[in-house]
């Protein structure tokens, strides 16, 4: 059935109203979700190496400094647009792609950490009319496809500062989520001859893995503010539900990741960071659908506007390049994403905040030829620390 599905995909040539978060990786595991909040996403940051205490899915040890019970949201809005030749689209959808509680233990000196995180996402949908041959006979037939949902990693982590400049952070995590393929096509019943009938198949799998990272931070001097993770990854499989025939097993590469955080004025700082995982031997995905592109980075500025003594308003803007890991046709992909951000940090305290909340604009596009996709994202994010 999901290769029905994939043809039919293919075939948006002809008239075929579709719409999807996004194309790129409808042949492998889906599109990559970007776990960060809203912090992050204002400042063009891929996750790590930001200044300060935060509660990160791809920062081990960010959390190393937090003195309070703390809690995080992030919620994504999405509209976006899509070109496949001469064909064109629109969609929209929300998710949540971050949830984070840290809890520090004051006798050992540490913070364990949880954390929800998107991984990856699938949702598509389209619907196509053709006219097959049944008999002899030239019969109208609709197709109607549909793909819903994703992977997403649950870690629990443990993160500690090892005197006044170091500190480190493990997490352990598992792969949840599922995924479920529908496909249905009505033929007219006008010119069907009897003994054939409609036909419809719907398919579901659970996912299932497991995820090691470690993380180490630096603070060399008050103003420079250094990160680095390595991330590994058993493979990914799809069990197949009852009802549903199987099994599939996907290779994830290592990841490393490193960022920076330099402090300009007092109220003025510049952060960038790299990731860098290589697809290219992945292995249990369809020839052609892995990107050669490994290389990802970011950056941007955080400036506070305002500061008073327990509050402050800082302003951001970043840019990211991201090298998302699976095709659409032959091209590799590539998104670029500009963004905007504001945050309110409601109580904050000697640089650490107990009580914030944040915003971030992005306006970005991904190409794989033939497929161009645009799209406005907002990203919101809440947190609270209580003693």
């Amino acid at each position: 059935m999901r290769a029905i599905i994939l043809t039919a995909l293919l075939a948006l040539a002809a008239p075929a109203p579709a719409a999807a978060q996004s194309f790129l990786g409808y042949r492998a595991l889906g599109y990559p979700v970007f776990a960060s909040d809203g912090r992050a996403v204002g400042t063009g940051n891929l996750g790590i190496g930001l200044a300060g205490t935060e509660l990160s899915a791809s920062d081990p040890a960010a959390s190393a400094g937090m003195l309070l019970p703390t809690i995080s949201l992030t919620m994504q809005p999405t509209w976006g647009t899509f070109e496949v030749g001469d064909e064109s689209g629109a969609s929209n959808t929300t998710r949540f792609p971050l949830i984070g509680i840290g809890f520090p233990v004051r006798q050992a000196r540490g913070v364990a950490t949880f954390s929800l995180a998107g991984y990856m996402e699938q949702r598509w949908a389209g619907r196509r009319t053709d006219l097959i041959d049944l008999a002899g006979r030239q019969v109208l037939a609709e197709d109607e496809f549909e793909t819903s949902g994703g992977a997403s990693v649950a870690r629990f982590g443990w993160a500690q500062r090892i005197g006044p400049v170091v500190s480190v952070g493990v997490t352990a995590g598992a792969y949840v989520g599922r995924l479920e393929q529908f496909f249905e096509r009505t033929l007219d019943t006008l010119n069907v001859p009897t003994d054939v009938r409609s036909f419809n198949e719907e398919r579901r799998w659970r996912y299932g893995g497991y995820n090691l990272a470690a993380g180490l931070s630096l603070d060399p001097h008050e103003l420079v503010h250094l990160a680095g993770t390595v991330e590994w990854s058993s493979d990914i499989t799809e069990h197949p539900r009852p009802g549903t025939r199987g099994q599939n097993h996907y290779s994830i590469p290592l990841r490393l990741s490193g960022g920076a955080t330099a402090r300009l004025t007092p109220r003025l700082a510049m952060n960038g960071s790299v990731a860098y995982q290589d697809w290219t031997g992945a292995e249990g995905f369809p020839d052609g659908a892995v990107s050669a592109l490994a290389l990802s980075y970011g950056g941007g500025v955080e400036w506070t506007a305002i500061q008073a003594e327990t509050r402050s308003l800082p302003l951001r803007a970043g840019y990211r390049r991201i090298a998302p890991p699976f095709r659409y046709g032959t091209q590799d992909p590539v998104e670029t994403v500009w963004s905007l951000g504001v945050g309110v940090n409601f109580v904050e305290l000697e640089g650490r905040r107990y009580g914030w909340m944040d915003l971030a604009v992005e306006r970005g596009s991904r190409t794989s030829h033939p497929l161009t996709e645009r799209f406005w994202r907002a990203t919101i994010s809440l947190g609270i620390s209580r003693s």
